[in-house]
């Protein structure tokens, strides 16, 4: 009897153990998830890469600004883009027949107008496994003329001519170029030895010969330093003509016209007359002829 009992339970540990056996084998024999397909198609790396637009120009150089008695650096103004290589780029700068720089890579030019030349060598290229092929040595050439213009122009004031005993106002004669900054302009003034102005925005003055200097304080474009430009010139202040009557006041007549003239009898008094010291002028005139030329005659006292 126990014997029996004993044998049904290793029967029945003998199924379980089948069961359990059972599940793993069929969990493993279980279908594997679907997955992508790799694609079997080859990339063929031997296709070029696309060249982006290749180009290179030469473009024109603007004009530029040279200080007062000094000079401005120009270089060659070339853009290029894509697959090419500049190897050099060099000017050839002329002035009327002179050559003043040859196949440089920049000008220090002076105020003036020139002819220029500028000559680009360079190479283009295309991509061959990651590597750059060049082409031969290609070259091209662009010629131009170029202002180089003075900062700014310090010119001269022009002569005058003022009435009789008048006075004339003169200012600095100045022009700037594009983009200077002109921070100030003066007149220094001489007449013989005597300083008629100092550092003076205008001067008002007499007939005569004087000297003039004009002074001027700028900035070139982009710049913070003040900069000074001077010219001295002779200039001349002509009078008119001297009058030959003047309108008389009061009981006198300005020096230099002693003829009293008296307008309502057409009478003039000279020095020393009768009637001189009591006549009131209403025109004096510079001589006893200017008074006779006007229609006046003379007083019989």
């Amino acid at each position: 009897m126990k014997l029996a009992s004993f044998m049904r339970g290793v029967a029945v540990s003998a199924a379980a153990v089948s069961l359990l056996f059972g599940s793993v084998t069929a969990a493993h024999a279980a279908p594997l998830p679907a997955t992508t397909p790799v694609s079997d198609t080859t990339v063929d790396e031997s296709v070029p890469t696309p060249a982006p637009v290749t180009s290179l120009s030469i473009n024109k150089i603007a004009t530029q600004v040279a200080p007062v008695n000094g000079s401005t650096t120009v270089k060659p103004a070339v853009s290029a883009a894509g697959w090419v290589t500049v190897t050099s780029k060099v000017m050839t700068v002329k002035q009327g027949n002179k050559t003043v720089v040859k196949n440089k890579t920049k000008a220090k030019l002076k105020a003036g107008t020139y002819s220029v030349k500028t000559t680009v060598k360079y190479k283009t290229y295309t991509m061959e496994e990651g590597q750059r092929v060049y082409s031969s040595s290609k070259s091209t050439r662009e010629t131009q003329k170029l202002v180089v213009r003075n900062a700014v122009a310090v010119k001269s004031i022009a002569g005058k001519k003022v009435p009789y005993n008048g006075k004339a106002t003169i200012k600095p004669n100045v022009s700037a170029a594009q983009g200077v900054k002109v921070i100030s302009k003066t007149l220094t003034v001489k007449l013989g030895n005597k300083t008629v102005a100092k550092n003076k925005k205008s001067a008002s003055l007499k007939a005569g010969k004087y000297k003039v200097t004009t002074t001027v304080k700028y900035r070139l474009p982009s710049s913070t330093a003040t900069r000074t430009a001077t010219k001295t010139q002779w200039l001349t202040i002509k009078s008119g003509k001297k009058p030959t009557s003047v309108a008389g006041y009061g009981n006198s007549c300005p020096s230099g016209y002693p003829i009293k003239g008296n307008a309502s009898s057409m009478i003039y008094h000279v020095p020393g007359g009768g009637f001189y010291n009591r006549t009131n002028p209403e025109e004096c005139f510079a001589s006893q002829g200017a008074a006779i030329n006007a229609g006046y005659r003379p007083s019989k006292r």
